[in-house]
């Protein structure tokens, strides 16, 4: 490896350390930052699990219900058919 590089890294690290040092409020937004970030990541992650269980909840409810209906009525489900053309100028 290059010492030189290893040592300019130091440099830049030594000299970030001492700006902190002499400006604490830019230390303290970083802090406020990376929490804001963190807390932000963990609300969004627990309202997706509790949103995907309402809507897996929901889905069984509804296969429930129509079993029920489908199993009562002996029917199914069938989409509409048109007898006849559709049109929109038409005064009938």
């Amino acid at each position: 490896m290059n010492a030189g590089a290893i040592e300019e890294g130091a440099k830049v690290a030594t000299g970030v350390v001492e700006g902190l040092k002499s400006q604490p409020i830019a230390l303290a937004l970083i802090v406020m930052n990376v929490i804001f970030v963190g807390a932000t990541f963990a609300g969004a992650y627990y309202l997706n699990i509790r949103t995907t269980a309402r809507y897996e909840a929901q889905d069984v409810l509804i296969h429930k219900l129509l079993d029920q209906c489908i199993a009562s009525k002996k029917t199914f489900f069938l989409a509409p058919t048109l007898k006849g053309p559709v049109h929109e100028n038409s005064d009938q």
